[in-house]
């Protein structure tokens, strides 16, 4: 069974430090998916690099495929659909209805590429997927799966017996995730945001997340061909990284909040970012300090992926 290993370590913002807001348009991406598109170039970097890498493996499916977590379809249309062999189709599910709808619009074909709602989470997994897909992608999206075990339940259940995956999924952001977890305990956020679980990556507090992913998956009776876990330090924007992240569904309750409230949300979590982010990089230069903000804005943002390519048995 997955556990999740607990960390006492808080990080609280400083009083009268200086919030820099960013544009408007960086908080509106989650419900405008074609603005989406247009911020997400270190998403398409990192899928390219992994596409190019399990190539081989790729090129010579032919079947029925799906995309969990597909976004907008910019990516699931420019990138995966070109690596399979041309008689490939794709579904890509997101949870979304809206994202669902513009990438149909924009995207689909209704021949090799279309778009449906799911919850990968589901406990009730409709029918028509079970054991239905030759290959499953997912990338940048089960970090946000509160179930991980119940999720990687589901994606062997819709693929065929001898059948694959392909998932990046982040594991560790501390810029990230220990923000979002004190502010889910703030008396003025709480009552829209939940349970604090939900913003915190499922393997972003294991000793050893490669080792227990690559459990996780064995348990549930895949054969792991590939678990990697890999430090990542190609994003130097800070409106970039945090556009990509906050535009999933994990972040809809920001529409919830008075504007007023959501100002104040949006600055002190862009502040404890850049504040954590800062600190992480001079850490790792031996205590380099930087004196033009403009410079920290766009440091190296520190985070980490998991990377599995695993099999489902044939019997």
């Amino acid at each position: 069974m997955f556990r999740i290993i607990a960390s006492s370590l808080r990080i609280h913002p400083s009083d009268g430090g200086k919030f820099i807001q960013l544009p408007e348009r960086y908080y509106k991406i989650m419900v405008n998916p074609e603005q989406y598109v247009s911020f997400d170039k270190m998403c398409k970097s990192n899928v390219s690099h992994i596409i190019s890498e399990f190539a081989k493996d790729l090129k010579n499916i032919s079947g029925k495929c799906m995309d969990v977590g597909c976004g907008p379809g910019d990516i699931t249309r420019d990138i995966l659909l070109p690596v399979l062999n041309s008689k490939a189709t794709i579904i890509g599910t997101d949870i979304m209805e809206n994202v669902v709808e513009y990438a149909n619009k924009t995207y689909g074909d209704n021949k090799r590429l279309k778009f449906e709602m799911l919850d990968i989470q589901t406990k009730k997994l409709p029918k028509k997927y079970i054991s239905e897909f030759d290959h499953i992608f997912s990338f940048h999206a089960l970090q946000w799966c509160n179930d991980i075990c119940q999720t990687f339940e589901n994606i062997y259940c819709m693929l065929r017996p001898g059948k694959t995956m392909l998932i990046l999924s982040i594991a560790r952001c501390k810029a990230l995730y220990e923000p979002m977890e004190i502010m889910a305990q703030d008396i003025r956020y709480a009552p829209y945001m939940g349970d604090k679980k939900k913003y915190v990556g499922s393997f972003h507090y294991s000793a050893r997340p490669r080792k227990e992913l690559k459990e996780l998956l064995e348990d549930i009776g895949f054969q792991v061909h590939h678990c990697s876990h890999r430090e990542m330090s190609n994003c130097t924007s800070t409106e970039i990284f945090m556009s990509m992240v906050t535009s999933q569904y994990t972040f809809a309750f920001l529409d919830k909040m008075p504007h007023n409230l959501r100002e104040e949300f949006k600055n002190e979590l862009e502040h404890m970012f850049k504040e954590i982010k800062v600190k992480q990089y001079r850490d790792r230069q031996g205590n380099y300090k930087l004196h033009d903000e403009e410079k920290e804005m766009n440091i190296p943002a520190a985070y980490s992926i998991l990377v599995a390519y695993a099999q489902k048995n044939v019997s």
